[in-house]
This record gives structure tokens, C-alpha cells and sequence, in this order.
């Protein structure tokens, strides 16, 4: 009975002044909605980050070519060096205990042509470990074989968003595309991945053919830009790492004529790992942001029942004098603050939710708004309600009855 009529006391009192409640729950409102804004930022890049980890895979390592020095003309144009070869693929399978699979590929930005159609493209020349160290997956036909690398063959698989651009919804398996004048069959379409090794561009516009074809027929090349590897143990990524440098500088000579290492080993997992702990820096300066907003909110509300005190030290007195007791008066005053907290917050995720979802629509920003995300903005306006809540409720209660009678 006490808690409903405190109720019925608190509602009357801020219905009583309906445009003074309604700036003070604004407040709380946008504090609340840029908490959850920011926080759905934060948590869609995580989820975003951790899906391009588990794409990547925790058990590859990438062996790429290095940056060649710079050539002593004024041109700037980047260049790598040409000594990764299809034989240090094999002789890292070899010679190191830890790896599983290796798959040595290069590519080159190409044109692939339909008919009429066109499309840049990746043209990707690998063996077929690659896609089981890749982890893509057929969406439809088949994969190349140890055949065809080993015949030459001009077969090849196109990714989703190339088969999807030059194709539409008719079925890519049996066509055949051209690469300049080079035709190829296309035997396979891979599902949509849609991260590339570095964690950059979309990897679905790819068209992935046998090593040989690609280094006799397309690219006229010896040499290979990367070796992906698989690591027969997730906690064998440090020991194959050493033993990947140490092999590939023997077979490169590179102690004996006292140079770098002319490549560079990579792991991608960790390079992702690094990214997330950038996040959580930036999940610490939007916090702080967010709660300099909570805190102007509670300004408000600790302004407004500071006021309502003041106004109402005669009904606090009155009721004190014909039996309430000063925990009555405490929890009436804390209702209201909590209400304003509440309604407040209610705004505040709604509006939060819509702005989240807007900017997770119109920018390149990811944003999940989640069961955790909603309980963290609700919590956070009924904690901005109690707390500053709180020292008015406390002044309320330690009211003199006699005084507060006395009071204009």
C-alpha cells in the first residue's frame, strides 16, 4: 500500500510540472542514446574483428615476398622481391615439423571478360592446398585438382562477386571467361568470404586458377609472392615462425652473403588480435564521452529535485505530522528520481537504437545493438536516477516537521 501510494505522490508531482520534467529527462535521454550509439560501435567492430579472425584462421601463417630496396632512379614505384620460389614451398613442408600444408600462390590485378561483360578481378594462381588452408568453401562445381596444376590445365573458380557480376543468376560452372586472350573454363564458384588475408578489401572478386597455368599461361613468372601455411597446432605458431626464417635464409643464403631476409613472415590472427586491443582504447574515450553525457543528464535530475524539495517542504512536513515516516518521504523522492532516470532512459534507447541502426546502414561502420548493449543503457539511466536522486531524497527525510510546517 505505501509503495503504491508513493507511486500515485511521485506521478502527480511530475505530471504537476510536465515541461520541467520533460528537460530533465532530455538530458538523461541523450546521455542514455549516446551510450548505447557508442557502445553498439564498439561491440559491431569487435564482433566484426573476431569474424575476420575466425575467416583468417588461428593456425595460418602467411610467408610474403619483402619490399625490394629502393632503386637509385627517382621512381617511387613499390616493388618485392622475386626469391620466394615453389621450391621453398616444398622444403618448408619438409624440413619443418610444425607445418601441415603449404601453398605457395601469387596474383595480379586482371580483367575478366564474359561477352560482353567485364570485371576487375584477382587472378589468383595457387595449388589446391590453398583452399583447405583458406578455408573457402565450393558454393557450387568443384575446385582444380593436383591434375590440372600438374597438365597446365585453363580451368579455374571464381569468387561470389565476380561469378555474381559477370554472371547474374544464371549458373557460372561450364562458361568460359577470358583473361586477355586467354580463355579459361570455369569449374567451381566460391562461397562469399569477404576478407582478405590483411584484413582490407572484400577477397570475393577473385579468380583462382592452377599455379602452373597462372605462372606459364597468364603471368610468364617463376617466382611466387607468398607461401600460406597451416600449422599443425595453434600453439606451434611461434615455433613455425622460427623454423619458417631459419630454413628459407639457409636456402637463400641470406647469413652467408650478410643480408636481410628478403621475406617476411606474417600472422594474420595476431595482426587482427593488435586491432582489438586498438578497440579497446577507443571503447575507453567513448565511455568517458558517454559518461560525461550521463553526467550533465543527472544534473538535471539533481537540479529539478533539488527545486522539487524546496517547492514541497510544507507537504513534506504535513505528511511527516500526520504519521509518514522519513523512510516514506526517502523512498517517494528516490521514485521520482528514478522515474525521471526511467523515462529518460526509455527515450534515450529508442532514440539510440534508431541512430545505431542508421549509422550501421549509411556508413562503414558496423554497430550491434544486443540484449547487453539495451541492459547497459537501461542500467546506466536507472544508476544516473538513483544517484543523483539520492541527496535530495536524504534532504527530504532529515526535514524538520515543524520547520517544513513553518515554510512558505
Amino acid at each position: 500500500m505505501r509503495v503504491a501510494r508513493n507511486l500515485r505522490l511521485s506521478w502527480a508531482a511530475l505530471t504537476r510540472h510536465p515541461l520541467r520534467t520533460a528537460l530533465s529527462m532530455t538530458g538523461t535521454a541523450a546521455g542514455v542514446g549516446m551510450v548505447l550509439v557508442m557502445v553498439a560501435a564498439s561491440a559491431g567492430a569487435r564482433e566484426e574483428i573476431l569474424a575476420r579472425i575466425g575467416a583468417l584462421g588461428r593456425d595460418m601463417l602467411v610467408v610474403a615476398a619483402a619490399d625490394a630496396p629502393p632503386p637509385r632512379s627517382r621512381s617511387r614505384t613499390a616493388r618485392k622481391v622475386t626469391t620466394l620460389t615453389v621450391a621453398d614451398a616444398e622444403a618448408l613442408l619438409e624440413r619443418s615439423g610444425a607445418l601441415k600444408l603449404a601453398a605457395p600462390s601469387t596474383d595480379k590485378g586482371v580483367v575478366v571478360r564474359f561477352g560482353r561483360k567485364s570485371a576487375a578481378a584477382t587472378l589468383r594462381a595457387t595449388t589446391p592446398e590453398w583452399r583447405e588452408i583458406r578455408d573457402f568453401r565450393l558454393a557450387d562445381g568443384r575446385f582444380f585438382t593436383h591434375g590440372d596444376d600438374a597438365a597446365g590445365a585453363r580451368v579455374g573458380v571464381l569468387g561470389a562477386l565476380l561469378a555474381e557480376t559477370l554472371f547474374g543468376d544464371d549458373r557460372a560452372v561450364g562458361r568460359v571467361v577470358y583473361v586477355g586472350l586467354v580463355p579459361i573454363e570455369v569449374v567451381g564458384v566460391l562461397e562469399a568470404k569477404g576478407v582478405t588475408v590483411d584484413g582490407g578489401s572484400a577477397e570475393d572478386d577473385q579468380l583462382v586458377v592452377p599455379l602452373s597455368t597462372g605462372l606459364r599461361r597468364l603471368l610468364n613468372a617463376d617466382e611466387v609472392g607468398m607461401i600460406y601455411v597451416q600449422v599443425a597446432a595453434p600453439e606451434l605458431m611461434e615455433d613455425a615462425a622460427g623454423e619458417i626464417a631459419a630454413v628459407l635464409r639457409e636456402r637463400h643464403r641470406l647469413a652467408e652473403l650478410a643480408r636481410p631476409d628478403d621475406f617476411v613472415v606474417q600472422n594474420q590472427a595476431v595482426l587482427l588480435e593488435a586491432e582489438l586491443e586498438t578497440l579497446s582504447t577507443f571503447r575507453a574515450v567513448t565511455g568517458a564521452l558517454a559518461g560525461v553525457a550521463l553526467l550533465v543528464g543527472g544534473v538535471g535530475i539533481l537540479a529539478v529535485m533539488q527545486l522539487a524539495v524546496r517547492e514541497r517542504t510544507s507537504e513534506i512536513g504535513l505528511r511527516v505530522a500526520v504519521g509518514a515516516r522519513r523512510r516514506d518521504v526517502r523512498a517517494q523522492f528516490l521514485g521520482e528520481a528514478l522515474a525521471l532516470g526511467a523515462g529518460g532512459g526509455g527515450v534515450g534507447i529508442a532514440l539510440g537504437w534508431a541512430a545505431a541502426l542508421v549509422v550501421g546502414r549509411t556508413t562503414q561502420w558496423s554497430t550491434a545493438v544486443t540484449p547487453g548493449v539495451i541492459a547497459l543503457a537501461a542500467g546506466s539511466a536507472l544508476a544516473v536516477g538513483v544517484v543523483f536522486g539520492l541527496t535530495p531524497a536524504m534532504r527530504a527525510a532529515r526535514l524538520d516537521p515543524i520547520e517544513a510546517l513553518g515554510a512558505e
